[in-house]
């Protein structure tokens, strides 16, 4: 046995197995170079983003972008004007973009795609309902209560625009200019509609959505056959984030002595030439790309990544963490409180907990 100082952490060297500070981390046989990284990221993803202030949406990370232009082809907005809001439909487009995060003209603009804000309510053709002209089948999956009546009723206007945002955010619109495309084209699959609704919300003053630019878009299970991460790079990446033990969370920090969760492992994974996304979201998409993969609960292990829903509510991944000791369910991580290692037990429950491990990458 011998004994190895990686930076302030001693590493114990046994011949099947290497203790980091109470950790054990399985020993990795993979003694190739690094895979090609897929979907790679700016090394400063800032250089495209918005960096959002106290008088912006929030947003994890305190990074968005602006909604991206109106392209061609367009159709119904060539013939249709933006047409003016009624204040209790704007109200209801205000509460759910605050409630989601978007910037409420993306609503308005599908109001007008849609049904000019409420002026042509029939049933359509297709056998769409409601302000925001939800199919049945979507509104089974995605249909909220926006009222508080307790029931989420397809004719319901605030059910209706509430349900509309959560219809957007599940399908990936914080995923960067792209993202909005995809979300808009997954509510109406037609190219000229995508662009009629930017129109629309560009017409009504358009907005930053609370994201990140450099988003891979939504993943998949990731890659199982990426080389894995040489135990040597697992304890470079523990220690860095070790160092940093105590130090505060601030919202949309990104260190050297401050940090929110995401920086945070971004600054961890950096120490060994990995640049993840800026935000939570944005790195879970990123491995689930097919830098990494996929970790049953019980199999991980100390450096694999866990990102849950959090504050930005149960269809948006916004928190991550670091695994530090599986046997007691510890990590090391920062969200509201200081850089600490916590029980994620706590998490497990949450509707989008997972944990992931980034592959050997570069």
């Amino acid at each position: 046995m011998k004994t190895v100082v990686v930076g302030a952490v001693v590493l114990l060297v046994l011949p099947v197995a290497l203790v980091l500070m109470g950790a054990a981390v399985v020993v990795s046989t993979f003694s190739g170079g690094a895979a090609q990284a897929v979907c790679t990221v700016p090394d400063d993803p800032s250089a495209s983003a918005v960096i959002l202030t106290d008088g912006d949406p929030a947003g994890e990370g305190g990074v968005g972008f602006a909604l991206p232009p109106p392209g061609t082809p367009r159709l119904a907005s060539l013939r249709n004007p933006a047409a003016s809001i009624p204040d209790d439909v704007k109200a209801l487009y205000v509460a759910a973009a605050d409630r989601y995060y978007l910037p409420w003209t993306v609503l308005a603009g599908i109001g007008m795609a849609e049904t000019a804000h409420g002026r042509t309510r029939a049933t359509s053709s297709a056998g769409a309902q409601g302000l925001m002209q939800f199919m049945p089948a979507t509104w089974a999956a995605y249909g909220i209560d926006g009222s508080g009546d307790g029931r989420a009723d397809i004719r319901n206007d605030a059910d209706s625009v509430m349900s509309a945002a959560n219809y957007l955010t599940a399908s990936g619109v914080t995923a960067g200019v792209d993202g909005v495309r995809r979300a808009l084209f997954a509510y109406n699959r037609a190219d000229w509609y995508v662009n009629d609704v930017l129109y629309y919300a560009a017409a009504y003053g358009g907005g930053v959505v609370a994201g990140d630019p450099a988003d891979c878009g939504i993943g998949g299970v990731g890659n199982p056959a990426v080389p894995a991460l040489p135990n040597q790079q697992i304890a470079t990446v523990l220690a860095f984030a070790t160092a940093q033990l105590g130090e505060p969370y601030v919202y949309g920090a990104n260190g050297p002595s401050a940090w929110d969760c995401s920086a945070f492992t971004r600054a961890a994974f950096a120490q060994i030439g990995i640049t993840l996304p800026r935000t939570a979201a944005a790195q879970q998409n990123w491995v689930a790309q097919g830098n990494g993969y996929r970790v049953p609960l019980g199999q991980e292990q100390p450096g694999d990544l866990i990102f849950t829903d959090s504050y930005l509510g149960p269809n948006r991944v916004g928190h991550v963490m670091i695994v530090f000791d599986p046997a007691a369910q510890l990590t090391i991580e920062v969200g509201g409180s200081p850089v600490g290692h916590y029980d994620y037990g706590y998490w497990t429950d949450r509707p989008l907990f997972s944990i992931w491990r980034v592959g050997a990458v570069a």
